[in-house]
């Protein structure tokens, strides 16, 4: 199972899910729900993306703002010393 950690891959995620839908990406927002529920990141927002039954357009808001908020909180977790906390800075 790959753990979909990167802004990459949470990218790409997300431009799957305009692409090709929910459905189609279903096991991989699992994932990322999955990943999200466990370091507590904005349940609110897990719960949106997680539900079958709420419209496309507020799924695809809750998802991109729980990239940006799982991004972040890795971003956060990087040692000061890092490749990416560097280019960051």
């Amino acid at each position: 199972m790959t753990r979909l950690t990167t802004t990459e891959a949470l990218t790409t995620l997300a431009e799957d899910v305009v692409a090709t839908g929910f459905d189609a990406n279903r096991r991989r927002l699992a994932e990322v729900v999955s990943s999200a529920r466990s370091q507590g990141i904005r349940p609110v927002l897990t719960d949106i993306v997680a539900d079958a039954t709420a419209p496309r357009p507020v799924r695809e808001r809750a998802l991109g703002r729980l990239i940006v908020a799982l991004c972040a909180a890795a971003a956060s977790a990087e040692p000061a010393g890092s490749a990416t906390a560097a280019s960051a800075a």
